[in-house]
């Protein structure tokens, strides 16, 4: 898979994405720095005609990045403030972003 990754990013301008088999996930490579190449994996899932949700997704580097993303998205806490801020959004609110506290959840 190393070799594939390397071959498909030969040839592509940084921050160009390469789609993968995989949909929802791109290969996105860096600007090199001090002769280190870096790639990352863009997270976007597509829509309905196939495209990115996003104009941009989530950046990954490393596994461990993944896994600690999946926790916080795995969260049920986070599956209910999701749903709340869809009901939120469907009714217009006023919010001020002057002295803005975290929100216990």
């Amino acid at each position: 898979m190393e070799e594939k990754i390397v071959e498909a990013l030969e040839n592509v301008e940084p921050w160009q994405r390469v789609p993968t088999s995989i949909d929802g996930v791109f290969l996105i490579k860096t600007p090199e720095k001090g002769g280190n190449k870096t790639i990352m994996a863009e997270i976007n899932p597509l829509n309905e005609r196939r495209m990115p949700m996003k104009r941009r997704g989530l950046f990954l580097r490393q596994s461990v990045e993944l896994e600690k993303f999946l926790e916080v998205l795995e969260n049920e806490s986070m599956v209910e403030l999701l749903k709340a801020l869809d009901a939120v959004s469907n009714k217009s609110v006023a919010t001020t972003p002057e002295g803005v506290k975290p929100l216990e959840i």
